[in-house]
């Protein structure tokens, strides 16, 4: 049914006239409007198919007037739509496999005609309601529903349609479960393969739930023996028995459950005739039947498949692509016949499904060669043995990987930040690496020499990690042929491209106007924008050429197009090197054309004034000007209390010394224990200054060991001398110093000869007698000094020396350089 035709007229009008509506074939009721009431009007309905219209079913309405109630004899007459049917039931008598009757009340008309009734019907647990028929006849009371599946529940319900329009749907009856069926299918992939030499093994698949048609019990193997002609040729005989041997397996005995629809079921057929050929097939069955059975199968008696698989599997890696298996055959109690061969599965590790192959070995050895494989790969193998009955179980996966080679070439190879003389070049990773990537070789050349030079320059980079290079000793305008290549135990094909350096076509045009500033805390590079080029400038880098380098190198990117200075942290630079810059414009064409250098500026830092050299000179002035001061007031409050004590006539505790200088002045000569420290005041500095004379009150001796090594002079005997550093300036000693420290002077350098006065001057006792000379040990200087003045002592046994200018009696006239004491 396609649709419906309404057609209607006054009953007086002309016969022709109809007012015609089409409606679509669901639609099963029509209400026309605009009638003139008290009138007669014919009503035509047709169908239409495929075939076309129909015959007409007519008839004739009178209309009417809506007229108020009142208490006279006129009658109103409330037209509504039925009320749903009730009572729905569903007898077990009438209910079968694959059908059921359904049964029911009619509810109220409306004060209209029913005209037909709707039954619906919704399958359990989850089904949605689907009409079943919704032309069932007015007069019906019951409705046999067809074309249900077995052992399935059901709901029903049913409304009723008249003139005004459809009721409500009926309270839906309680749950009807048709009956159970024959299953529609016999078990699938049914599989039968020698299992001992009197067995076989029967495996198959469950049928589809859907059509086990109720409650499976098990299955029912048939199998018959099979006779042969003379001529090899196989002939199905029928048993004697027309049941054949069947064997029954129920789920309590011999079925085993199984919750994957996709796992196999077995069964194990048992005491079969050696050598013979068997005929296998099966059915499933239930409480009502069998299925249809499988298709036959057939299998031979009196060998099996091997019971166990290879052992002691080795594999061994001969090349980049070939693995060298080796395996020892079966036990020889599970080989269940004589073995025929082997099969070699292998895989790439972790990819099975997509890249196992299977290697069939027709006789019985048991090395084999695998080539063609993927190089630096781990494989997995397992091998099983087969003979006349079949195939033996799979040993365990042994592993085994393909030596290294070379890899492929690069997948890509790209430039980026092409400037005048400097680009960027990056590559991909091989697509096949085949072993581990140690690196990469970038080789790069100029297409023409440049200034009669062609220099190739070969740049290998270690790991993988570092998949680019900046190249920044390009010549502007020359074309360059780069190859790239990856290594592993060697190196693999190149990836080729050329290259220009130099600003593409449609760039931007140099900045204008560069000027550079310092402060004290960083440079700026200030500039105006030049030609934008082809397409509107987008931002700009500064490059910079330092004076250790040479060479120009990108220093700053990305700088917004509205910048027209940029400031650099002179921390970022290194000191004492000079920078020049130059500003590169941008646009989406590249990089254009560089500005003109700058001038070259320091990046040295600007030192605070407390750190110049004419602020530390005048502070170290000052200081030497104060300390002389204090020294000189100290020297005159000295020789003042010594002339008072002098007068006195005091007795003076400590043995006191006096030497006689050229300048007629006198001072003490202290032998204590401190150690004797040479100052720099009487140091040669830098080897050419000579040491004065000694001060007053300046001199003071230790009676500990003295140096072996004074202003390059070594000591024979190898006595220690300690000193101060030589760099040290006069405004560095303090006043201490002075009073404490014993000045350079040449007369430090001599020792006396006797070995009981190597190691100190000691401070005698009054009334010790000395001798009145001494023997002298000469010093080696390490440079010549000039001559300084000699100071000869003798010692009385008053205690007082009496100084000479000129060399005593059994005194050795001192060496130029040298002093002496006696």
């Amino acid at each position: 049914m396609e649709s419906y035709q309404i057609a209607y007229r006054l009953a007086s009008s002309s016969p022709n006239k109809f007012t015609t509506v089409e409606v679509g074939s669901t639609v099963r009721q029509f209400t026309a409007t605009d009638l003139t009431p008290e009138s007669a009007y014919i009503f035509r309905t047709s169908a239409k198919t495929r075939q076309g219209w129909g015959e007409p079913l007519e008839a004739t309405v009178i209309t009417t007037e809506k007229r108020a109630l009142s208490f006279s004899r006129r009658i109103a007459i409330l037209r509504i739509a039925p009320g749903p049917p009730q009572q729905l039931t569903t007898p077990q008598s009438d209910v079968s496999s694959r059908s059921l009757q359904l049964h029911w009340v009619p509810g109220s008309d409306g004060s209209s005609p029913i005209r037909y009734f709707t039954v619906q019907v919704r399958e359990l647990p989850d089904g949605d309601w689907q009409t079943y028929s919704s032309s069932i006849s007015h007069e019906a009371t019951s409705c046999i529903i067809e074309s249900l599946n077995p052992f399935t529940s059901y709901k029903l319900r049913v409304k009723a349609t008249n003139d005004i329009g459809d009721s409500d749907f009926s309270a839906e009856t309680e749950a009807v479960t048709t009956l159970q069926d024959v299953p529609d299918e016999p078990p699938g992939s049914v599989l039968v393969t020698p299992h001992t030499t009197s067995s076989v093994l029967v495996q198959w698949q469950p049928p589809k739930a859907e059509s086990l048609n109720g409650l499976l019990l098990g299955y029912r193997i048939y199998y018959r023996e099979l006779d042969y002609d003379a001529g090899s040729a196989t002939e199905s005989k029928a048993v004697r028995n027309p049941s054949a041997l069947r064997a029954e397996l129920t789920p309590q005995s011999s079925f085993k459950t199984v919750n994957s629809s996709s796992a196999l079921t077995t069964y194990e057929l048992t005491q079969l005739k050696k050598y013979k050929r068997y005929e296998v097939l099966m059915t499933a069955y239930n409480v009502i039947g069998e299925s249809p059975t499988s298709t036959p199968v057939e299998v031979f008696v009196g060998e099996a498949a091997p019971a166990m698989a290879p052992q002691n599997i080795q594999v061994n890696s001969l090349s980049a692509s070939q693995l060298e298996l080796t395996w020892d055959p079966p036990p020889a109690d599970s080989q269940n016949g004589n073995i025929q061969g082997y099969k070699i599965y292998y895989w790439e590790s972790d990819v099975q499904n997509d890249t196992e192959k299977v290697k069939v070995l027709f006789l019985p050895e048991t090395t084999v060669r695998l080539k063609n494989l993927t190089s630096h790969m781990q494989y997995l193998v397992c091998i099983s043995a087969f003979n006349a009955a079949g195939d033996g179980p799979r040993s365990r996966p042994s592993a085994g990987r393909t030596h290294q080679a070379a890899p492929s070439a690069p997948s890509f190879l790209a430039f980026s930040e092409i400037t005048s003389t400097t680009l960027n070049v990056s590559w991909g990773e091989p697509t096949a690496a085949n072993g581990v990537l140690q690196g990469y070789r970038v080789v790069y050349e100029p297409l023409a020499p440049v200034q009669g030079v062609s220099k190739v320059v070969t740049v290998d980079i270690k790991g993988n990690w570092q998949r680019w290079l900046k190249v920044r000793d390009l010549t502007k305008g020359m074309t360059y042929l780069f190859r790239v290549q990856a290594r592993t135990i060697a190196y693999g094909p190149e990836l080729q491209a050329n290259v220009t350096a130099g600003p593409a076509e449609g760039s931007p045009g140099s900045p204008q106007e560069i000027l550079v500033t310092k402060s004290a805390s960083g440079l700026t590079v200030q500039w105006t924008e030049g030609d934008s080029g082809e397409k509107p400038t987008t931002g700009y880098i500064i490059e910079a050429r330092p004076s250790d380098e040479g060479l120009w190198d990108m220093f700053v990117k990305d700088i917004p197009r509205s910048a027209t200075s940029y400031t650099v942290s002179l921390d970022k630079l290194k000191q004492g090197v000079t920078y020049e810059f130059r500003v590169v414009a941008v646009n989406e064409f590249g990089y254009g054309e560089p500005s003109v250098p700058s001038v070259a500026v320091s990046a040295q830092t600007e030192a605070p004034f407390y750190e110049e050299w004419w602020f530390l000179l005048v502070m170290a002035l000052s200081s030497l000007i104060l300390i002389l001061l204090v020294v000189f007031a100290l020297v005159l409050h000295g020789q003042s209390k010594k002339y008072k004590n002098c007068s006195t006539g005091k007795t003076i505790s400590n043995v006191e010394e006096s030497v006689t200088l050229d300048n007629g002045g006198f001072t003490a000569l202290e032998l204590n224990s401190r150690h004797l420290n040479i100052k720099s005041t009487f140091s040669k500095k830098n080897g050419t200054r000579s040491p004065p004379r000694p001060s007053p009150g300046g001199l003071h001796y230790s009676d500990e060991d003295i140096c072996n090594k004074y202003n390059g002079a070594v000591l024979t005997e190898g006595l220690g001398l300690n000193e101060k550093p030589l760099e040290m300036s006069e405004s560095e000693a303090t006043d201490s110093d002075y009073e404490d420290e014993l000045p350079k002077h040449s007369f430090v350098n001599h020792y006396m000869s006797d070995p009981t006065y190597y190691n100190s001057w000691k401070r005698q006792q009054k009334g010790v007698k000395h001798p009145t000379s001494y023997r002298y040990e000469e010093c080696s200087a390490s440079e010549t000094e000039p001559y300084f003045q000699t100071v000869i002592t003798t010692q009385s046994s008053g205690g007082v020396y009496t100084p000479t200018g000129q060399p005593a009696p059994g005194s050795r006239t001192p060496v130029t350089g040298f002093s002496s004491f006696v």
